[in-house]
């Protein structure tokens, strides 16, 4: 077994060494917005870079900030925080970034796809930081401000200034990650872990067994709107004992006739055939088959992407589904 991961809370981090610096938050989305709002009520300078007249422009300003071009933040601030969706990021970068980046940067990333797959060349003399939350923008905004916090994945990629972990954990402490833990990872574990987490379990897995055992239940002549209930709708009650509980604990809530069919079933949807298809799902990522089919799927329009959403935009799975919110107080 591994080691246990080291974890950092607020007593292992001090601002000190981020403050009087001016912070770049490079895209003002649903991450940036979040950082940027935290970062500043944490006492740090904030500056953000958006495209002009864009909708993240006015939605910063709106919020009290000093909003420039994307250019002029790279050439005012030496810490830039890197919010932008992956597929983007490299054209961003040769663009706006690397032309005006002429003193030694600190980048910081919240999630490590363009460091680990090298999509962009980063200069020698940065540092390369990851500071990635474990959940979403709305809810590291939501937990600040309740003052809690929502933990982070932590990895120093490139210690030029050999001052690298000190501001990673400064940064994960004024996000408010450190009041929960910011847990010590590598920036390759942290991309490998989390594509696959996504494709296998969060957004690939479970939708799709939810479609299917939708479908079986319909074409044997069952209710619509009662699968509906039962395969997707249900979901947030074991998601909710899973996250509250885990595993063990989720069982024990459940009734005996559950875990007896659970105990049946389980072993006989994940089976043999399906591991090899998890080790093969795992070996993609990790030989980075998967980034060089995205960047394709991306220079291509996002022909397969955009398939997958108008087939389940026209399925009966949706159509029931909307038509349930007008009738149900879900």
């Amino acid at each position: 077994m591994p080691s246990p991961a080291r974890v950092f809370y607020d007593s292992d981090a001090s601002l000190d060494v981020l403050a009087n610096i001016k912070i770049g938050i490079v895209g003002y989305g649903n991450q940036g917005r979040a950082q940027a709002l935290n970062t500043k009520e944490s006492g740090l300078q904030i500056v953000v870079g958006a495209r002009p007249g864009g909708a993240s422009w006015h939605s910063a300003i709106s919020d009290g900030f000093a909003v420039v071009p994307i250019s002029d933040v790279v050439s005012t601030c030496n810490v830039l925080v890197m919010t932008l969706p992956d597929e983007v990021m490299q054209t961003v970068y040769r663009a706006e970034i690397a032309p005006f980046a002429n003193d030694p940067k600190t980048f910081i990333f919240s999630h490590g796809y363009v460091v680990h797959h090298k999509t962009i060349e980063f200069p020698s003399n940065s540092d390369l930081l990851l500071v990635a939350p474990t959940g979403p923008g709305a809810k590291l905004r939501e937990l600040y401000t309740q003052d809690k916090g929502l933990p982070s994945l932590v990895a120093v990629g490139q210690d030029f200034s050999g001052n690298a972990w000190a501001k990673c954990l400064a940064y994960a402490k004024a996000i408010g990650s450190t009041r929960a833990g910011a847990v010590e990872t590598t920036f390759k574990e942290e991309v490998i872990v989390d594509l696959f987490c996504e494709q296998a379990v969060l957004c690939g897995g479970i939708p799709s067994i939810i479609k299917a055992s939708f479908d079986t239940l319909v074409k044997n002549g069952y209710q619509p709107e009662l699968a509906y209930i039962s395969c997707l709708k249900e979901v947030k009650l074991i998601s909710d004992l899973l996250f509250e509980r885990g595993m063990y604990e989720m069982r024990k809530a459940i009734s005996n006739t559950a875990k007896y069919g659970s105990a049946l079933v389980g072993p006989e949807l994940i089976n043999a055939e399906t591991s090899a298809t998890l080790d093969h799902v795992l070996a993609r990522i990790e030989n980075g088959e998967f980034a060089r089919a995205f960047s394709k799927e991306y220079d291509n329009g996002f022909p397969v992407t955009n398939e997958l959403l108008e087939q389940e935009q026209k399925s009966t799975l949706d159509r029931t589904g909307k038509e349930l919110s007008s009738r149900l107080d879900f």
